[in-house]
């Protein structure tokens, strides 16, 4: 009998957080008693089919808002995401409260070496157009996960921390010879422990207002390096 790889299994589902949560909380929400404070602009236009296409290293992949729900009340927008690697198309979602964007994923179901993984959904601020430079947002997650392996059933204690921080605001940027005013660029310290399996990604994100996102960089684990810009933008 295949004996039950648990640090295997540890280091996909870290790794697997960091894929959902890099953009860029249910059950484990932190949308806490903090304020959301108030808005200075919309710089993450929220409307059905508005569309963002960007070029990752030569390839083009489009960002998409494809549909709408209601969780407590608010509308959410359902992101289609070409540049998700996670493979699982896992729904998400974001929205905006005051001047505090969000996004929240759905629960994951996934196999992965005969283990059953079940990831309870979470959201967190991505950021908030009120703050000024060098300020800083932070907090701690705590989705629910849990397993099942040869008809044994278990949980593993699992923290998502991270750390936005405003890095320039109001600037102006050109991306692929286009020029963008009123720019906020922002950058999100996250990292994951799964049962004592470490791993971490570093982001950075620029938003043009009234236009969205127009560039993100990634950093996994001090390593690996991804990076898009936008080419161009449909809004409805």
């Amino acid at each position: 009998m295949k004996k039950f790889n648990m640090k295997k299994t540890t280091q996909f589902i870290s790794i697997l957080l960091l894929f959902t949560s890099l953009f860029l909380t249910s059950c484990s929400s932190d949308d806490s008693g903090e304020s959301n404070g108030t808005t200075t602009g919309n710089y993450f236009p929220m409307k059905l089919n508005n569309v963002w296409n960007f070029n990752a290293n030569g390839n083009t992949e489009q960002l998409k808002m494809i549909g709408t729900d209601e969780f407590g009340g608010t509308t959410y927008y359902e992101l289609q995401d070409e540049g998700d690697d996670s493979g699982l198309n896992t729904q998400n979602w974001v929205t905006k409260k005051g001047a505090t964007y969000y996004q929240k994923i759905a629960d994951i179901t996934t196999v992965q070496s005969g283990v059953t993984i079940n990831i309870k959904g979470y959201q967190m601020p991505m950021f908030k157009d009120d703050l000024a430079v060098n300020e800083t947002w932070s907090g701690t997650l705590r989705p629910k996960v849990t397993f099942t392996y040869n008809g044994n059933n278990g949980s593993l204690p699992t923290t998502v921390t991270y750390t936005g921080k405003i890095t320039a605001r109001d600037v102006t940027e050109v991306i692929n010879g286009v020029t963008y005013t009123n720019v906020i660029k922002t950058t999100m310290d996250a990292e994951t422990n799964v049962d004592g399996e470490i791993n971490s990604v570093f982001s950075e994100y620029w938003f043009a207002k009234d236009i969205g996102p127009i560039k993100e960089i990634q950093i996994l684990n001090g390593g690996v390096s991804n990076e898009r810009t936008l080419i161009n933008y449909v809004l409805n």
